[in-house]
């Protein structure tokens, strides 16, 4: 043992008490031993279950014992610090999380027959993988306490290493398997290795290095005729080719390895005798064997003794070895040393008494009341929960069956069902009203919250007419008055600077207007919902009730930016887009949407509906699971991030720009390898630049916009005390310097290679900033306005400084546009985000709060200052100053100002044809190429032909009118089919409560001829719409859409996409066409689109009556007036346009009769009529 330095020994003491009680009780050897990674604390695990936790005192003093908890009652075999002053224990039971004072924080258990055999915990702390002796492996989620995944793995796994990207497991056979997290934990051929060949090959540990290294120890096993070969050995593997070892590490002399420890340094190794060496892992490359290091520990174990557990500290100056004697041999570098790496934490372990003597119990006389308890000294005890160790986690809806809901028979208050036994006897949970409303307002108050947005105002309309007219009838005095006290105005909903007045009782929580906004649901469903109690402004807010709609501060934020919004609108118009799934399209068709609804509320649920069938935004994990949540785990503000760049770089591909995008800058890229000054060069466009935390950390990954994660160096001011303030937190975004372990070509291995990124140019338009997720609150105010200088060489390449201290070379003036913020209602609560937004100069300039469809203005200072722990900043963008515009955005497009009448005078789809699969999405070319395959014997144009639909294309004279002429009137009807059932709860009572409406989704589109001549009442629209959807409900009876109708090739109708259609209806509205219809409300909230009402004629809204609030059915009009029967089958949207046009003809032809009280008379005869008949249709279609 020449080669190195031998250590000192630091300290010897037992695990147990001292050496006499050791020989009294027995002894407990530690099998696992474990160093926190924020404070100096070592954790010890022993055969009974135990868990201990240590401190170190002066050389040669024992160590100081703090606490001591029965974790459980078999043996430890895992350690892992899972963050600071947390701990990951695997025993042959159970896994638990447990804090460095012993509280439990998380478990799972197993049955005696498959016990836990590995784990590993990864390098954020954040998860955990474990193995069972029957090869079950589950993925833990340990800050949640859940089970993420579950997969089967191989048996008997010895050890694990788990990182998000690789899961590498060895086990007690020889094998090493490799495999792939985000494949589902899938293995190949190519990607296992065996230890030996011989059959009595076995490994023993397991690790894996910073780089490609992967080093194994065990016994080799016998040869084929009989004789051992060398037992005990350390193999190299690369995971790069998992086929063969790289070469073999010759055990010292003797002595057997058992165990393996890598840092970033060093590699160590343990053997059975309790000899610790390293080998340098900073020198040689990946298949040159690494030389040994300079430290090496030798404890002296008794004869019969062997080493049970070792442990190294993170800061790899302390070196732990346990013995089966019971004996911790503590080894060090230094005199001082200090276990962790200096990361601060207050993290404070109650010390604990012990009672040194107590009574035995194996009297069964003495009662158990007599022993001694350890007790905490100047703290309370575990037992004493306080309100800071609650949690409140709720408790989840059950919703009813959907089959027990369509199956029900009510009878008075009961209702009856046959059971579908989807469910086990007796485990439907009932809960009294009180309890339900409480924990609906678990985010907070609920109730008062609305009270001050919407000034106790009913939400729903209906009981808005009902009150009103019950005061009408009550007060006489009513009319007289100036306005009804009852239906204010929504301009007079209070400000922030009032609410913040008001809530001055509830300080301690987020104000009310920026609390989830939660839509609540009456009879007559969402249309039933007054919006305009939230918004009294020009702006539109969009509903929050929809799938991904975390998306909706970020569409609004997209909105508000000028150049984005131009581009992507005239985009939507252009006719050479053949991409159904185009997001850029769809994002043109709800700003303009947002841009007509005039303050109404809207809904992205078309373009959600896109972006969730898009496979790059699955793969992304940009998308919500069944419960809302995301799918992994990503706070909203950092999904908002990704979910930025991936927009930007769709449109940017789709929009096809011919100069700089309008948000992010030019970024040059330059890699230098400092050993061989091999360099690479690229200029590439960048979205959004990250900010680092403001205290900086050395442990910090770069998670967006570079893509790789790389662990930065340390950078200038990087480790000081001093936090940064925002402007040098900007000038680093735009410039900084990483050091990445990569691949140089020049040399032929991994180096530490230095990367420069710099700004090349000022932004274009709007530079994003992305703020990451820091564990306190941030403490910054947000500069209204500041100078970004750029130059091209020198110390300081880039400058963020106050408005007026550039010296003017590259200088452009950034001024604050938006502000994406996740709010928290409760500390322990979920979250969500908002947005606040400048109001463009021609609005006033204002800011304005975006909170789903709440919109009113906002102060200033509420929107730059943070500092409040239910505030978290995501996104912040700044805006070039007007006057350093140079070239307007809009002149990067090429596409005309408005779509082509093609659409409706030659309109043609990329469904016409089977194997046509033009612009069509994964999910639906499979779904073509599952289809019945086209004869092609038979002409393209009889194809076509046998697949037509009832519409006659507009003619040339048509479309010039339907252009020059605003009076161009039509009649359109829509059928649709139900892609989710609606969540309902039934109560024992049997009271029912909707907590989701039915979600549907269009599916044929009739638009009928409305002026006059040969064509009037032929349709030029009649589009089926194809399905990419799994459809829950096809509602045959009331949408007429049989099975396979919306299936391409197999439909016998001609099929269109969604966005086909949308684009149709969108010329007929920016054409200014009078539309006729029956509840074109509903229809154009499905189709997702906003109409002026002065283009509506809604004969449901015609031939209501002030008196009375029920609404007149169609085919009760249609009869009244023609006395034919319509739908008395299935619905057909054609009929139903055409009995649409005759009933508004009607309407037409009795106000020109009686312009005073013709619709009056009709109306009192319809609906003395209707009273009459029960509002029932006569079977025969004549009046009886």
């Amino acid at each position: 043992m020449d080669s190195g330095v031998c250590w000192a020994e630091y300290t010897q003491c037992w695990s147990n008490g001292n050496g006499e009680e050791q020989q009294e009780h027995g002894v407990w050897p530690v099998t696992a031993l474990g160093f926190d990674v924020g404070s100096e604390v070592l954790y010890a695990g022993d055969t009974s279950g135990q868990l201990t936790t240590y401190a170190l005192g002066p050389e040669g003093e024992e160590l100081e014992q703090l606490a001591s908890v029965q974790c459980a009652h078999t043996p430890v075999r895992r350690l892992f610090a899972a963050k600071a002053g947390r701990v990951f224990v695997q025993t042959d039971d159970s896994v638990q999380v447990r804090t460095a004072g012993g509280r439990k924080c998380f478990g799972r258990t197993t049955t005696p027959n498959d016990a836990f055999t590995a784990s590993a915990v990864s390098c954020t702390g954040k998860e955990a993988f474990v193995c069972t002796s029957a090869g079950a492996g589950s993925l833990l989620n340990l800050e949640l306490g859940s089970v993420a995944y579950r997969a089967s793995v191989e048996s008997s796994v010895v050890a694990v290493d788990y990182r998000p990207d690789m899961l590498l497991l060895a086990t007690s056979s020889g094998d090493l398997v490799l495999r792939d997290p985000r494949a589902g934990f899938s293995v190949s051929l190519a990607k296992r290795a065996a230890f030996g060949s011989g059959p009595g090959c076995h490994t023993t540990d397991m690790v894996r290095t910073v780089d490609t290294r992967v080093f194994a120890c065990g016994s080799l096993g016998t040869s084929v005729a009989g004789y051992a070969e060398p037992g005990a050995v350390v193999r190299l593997f690369d995971v790069r080719k998992m086929s063969e070892p790289v070469l073999d590490l010759e055990p010292e002399y003797s002595h057997v390895p058992v165990r393996l420890y890598a840092d970033e340094e060093q590699l160590w190794i343990c053997h059975d005798s309790g000899l610790l060496t390293t080998r340098s892992l900073t020198v040689g490359s990946v298949d040159v064997a690494p030389p040994p290091a300079e430290a090496y520990a030798e404890p002296t174990l008794s004869s019969y003794a062997y080493m049970s557990a070792f442990g190294v500290s993170p800061s790899g100056s302390v070196a732990v070895v346990s013995d089966t004697d019971g004996v911790l041999h503590v080894w060090s570098d230094s005199t001082e040393p200090q276990m962790s790496t200096g990361i601060p934490s207050d993290l404070y372990v109650p010390p604990m008494v012990f009672h040194e003597e107590g009574p035995l119990i194996d009297d069964e006389s003495v009662p158990l009341s007599s022993i001694g308890m350890g007790c905490l000294v100047d703290s309370p005890l575990l037992s004493c929960m306080d309100c800071e160790r609650q949690d409140d986690v709720g408790r989840p809806v059950a919703y009813v069956d959907a089959r027990v809901l369509g199956s029900l028979k009510q009878m008075g208050a009961v209702g009856y069902a046959p059971n579908p036994r989807t469910q086990r006897r007796n485990q439907q949970p009932f809960a009294s009203p009180a309890w339900r409303q409480s924990w609906r307002n678990v985010g907070g108050p609920a109730d008062d919250d609305d009270d001050e947005l919407t000034r106790g105002r009913s939400k729903f309309i209906s009981q808005q007419q009902r009150s009103r007219r019950r005061q009408d009838a009550v007060s006489a005095r009513a009319s007289s008055q100036s306005g009804d006290p009852a239906d204010r105005s929504t301009a007079d909903l209070p400000s922030s600077g009032e609410q913040q007045q008001q809530q001055q009782a509830t300080t301690a929580l987020a104000p009310s207007q920026l609390r989830r906004m939660r839509i609540e649901y009456s009879r007559f469903g969402v249309e039933d919902f007054d919006f305009s109690l939230y918004n009294g402004t020009q702006w539109s807010g969009l509903e929050g009730d929809v799938s991904n709609a975390y998306a909706n501060a970020l569409l609004q934020l997209l909105y508000f930016s000028d150049g984005f919004r131009s581009i992507v609108v005239e985009h939507s118009r252009d006719d050479d887009c053949s991409d159904a799934s185009c997001l850029s399209c769809y994002l043109g068709f709800l700003f303009r949407m947002l841009s007509d609804a005039n303050g109404a509320s809207c809904h992205a649920s078309l373009l959600l509906r896109v972006l969730a069938e898009r496979p790059e935004a699955a793969a992304l994990a940009l998308l919500e699971d069944a419960d809302g949540n995301p799918a992994t785990s990503t706070p909203y503000a950092v999904l908002a991030q990704h979910l930025l760049r991936f927009v930007l770089e769709q449109a940017a591909n789709e929009c096809k720009l011919t100069c700089e995008p309008p948000i992010g800058f030019a970024q040059r890229t330059r890699t230098v390898c400092p050993a061989c000054g091999t360099a690479a060069e690229r200029t590439a466009h960048v979205f959004a630049g990250d900010l680092e935390p403001p205290q900086g950390s050395a442990a910090l990954a770069s998670l967006l916009a570079g893509g790789a994660a790389s662990v930065r160096r340390a950078d200038t001011q990087r480790g000081s005390d001093q936090p940064a303030d925002f402007l040098t937190l900007v000038s680093r975004a735009l410039a900084r310097s990483d050091t990445t372990r990569a691949w140089c070509a020049g040399c032929r291995s991994f180096q530490l290679l230095r990367t420069d990124k710099r700004i090349t140019a000022p932004p274009a338009g709007i530079l994003a900033l992305n703020f990451p997720v820091l564990d306190a609150a941030w403490q910054l105010s947000l500069p209204n306005e500041f100078d970004l200088e750029v130059s091209a060489d020198g110390d300081c390449p880039v400058r963020a400084l106050p408005p007026g201290e550039g010296d003017g070379q590259q200088q452009c003036r950034m001024q604050l546009a938006a502000v994406v913020s996740s709010i928290r209602d409760t500390p322990k609560g979920a979250e969500h985000l908002v947005v606040h937004v400048r109001e463009p100069r021609s609005a006033g300039g204002g800011w304005l709060l975006l909170n789903d469809f709440l919109v009113q203005p906002a102060a200033e200072s509420s929107v730059v200052a943070f500092g409040d722990w239910w505030r978290t900043p995501s996104i912040a963008l700044y805006a070039l100053a007007p006057e350093y515009e140079e070239t307007p955005v809009t002149q990067c497009c090429s596409t005309p100002s408005m779509s082509s009448t093609l659409i409706l005078t030659a309109p043609t789809s990329i469904l016409d044809t089977t194997t046509s699969h033009k612009g069509l999405t994964i999910h639906q070319r499979r779904r073509v190429g599952k289809a019945v395959k086209p004869n092609y014997s038979i002409p393209r144009t009889r194809l076509a032909a046998a697949k037509r639909n009832m519409a006659v294309p507009l003619t040339q004279a048509e479309a010039a009118r339907l252009l020059t002429d605003q009076s161009f009137r039509c009649a359109l009807d829509a059928e649709f089919v139900v892609l989710e059932a609606a969540k309902m709860e039934v109560f024992g009572d049997g009271t029912r409560e909707l907590h989701r409406p039915p979600v549907h989704t269009l599916a044929r589109l009739s638009v009928v001829r409305a002026n006059g001549g040969l064509l009037h009442g032929v349709p030029f629209i009649d589009d089926y719409v194809a399905a990419t959807r799994p459809i829950e409900d096809l509602a045959t009876q009331y949408s007429g859409i049989h099975a396979g109708d919306l299936t391409p090739g197999v439909s016998p109708h001609k099929l269109s996409t969604m966005k086909e259609v949308y684009r149709k209806l969108r010329l007929l509205v920016d054409a200014k066409a009078t539309i006729i219809g029956h509840g074109l409300k509903h229809d154009f909230r499905v189709c997702n689109i906003v109409v002026p009402v002065a283009q509506l004629r809604d004969t449901m809204v015609l031939f209501q009556s002030p008196k009375h609030i029920r609404p007149i059915s169609l085919r009760f009009l249609y009869w009244y007036f023609e006395r034919k029967v319509i739908q008395s089958g299935e619905h057909s949207s054609v009929e139903d346009a055409q009995a649409t046009l005759k009933v508004y003809e009607h309407y037409v032809e009795c106000v020109n009769n009686d312009p005073e009280n013709g619709l009056e008379n009709t109306l009192n005869d319809i609906y003395s009529t209707g009273s009459q008949l029960g509002w029932k249709v006569p079977e025969s279609g004549l009046q009886q």
